[in-house]
């Protein structure tokens, strides 16, 4: 099934994304993995994992075009460029699958790392804690609201 859900979410992405943009999105096993492990452990929709795969790949990409942002290098101004365009991409695509409450949980610590490394902290950042620890505390609040009525 994680085949099946890699294979779709990248289909919609690739056709979400402007053509102009020239992005190819792709992420290596390990990469994914990061996050399947995490929807494994959540009663989620199909749907929704493939939104939140979704979600996870166009931030860690675009993390991965700023990173290779470096002095002198030959495709300096395409991956900033990539990078910029893929974390507005990331915020429509967000709004399109009503994941806003995802984007406001994870905001702060993807500013933390944006300002961490414009400041040279190039330090590992691992968006699938991230989305761990937001489906937990939305099934915890699901769970109150369900026990409250």
């Amino acid at each position: 099934m994680n085949k099946k859900l890699i294979e779709d979410t990248f289909r919609m992405l690739q056709a979400e994304m402007s053509p102009i943009a020239g992005i190819r999105l792709s992420l290596s096993p390990a990469e994914c993995e990061q996050l399947l492990s995490v929807l494994e452990r959540h009663d989620l929709e199909y749907d929704r994992k493939v939104h939140l795969l979704g979600i996870y790949t166009i931030l860690t990409v675009a993390a991965q075009r700023h990173m290779e942002c470096v002095p002198h290098h030959p495709e300096l101004t395409r991956n900033i460029l990539d990078g910029d365009y893929l974390y507005s991409f990331y915020l429509q695509f967000a709004v399109k699958c009503r994941e806003l409450d995802l984007v406001a949980y994870l905001a702060p610590s993807i500013k933390k790392m944006q300002i961490g490394r414009s400041n040279g902290d190039f330090t590992e950042h691992n968006p699938a804690q991230g989305f761990d620890e937001f489906l937990i505390q939305e099934r915890r609040q699901r769970s109150r609201t369900s026990k409250a009525i």
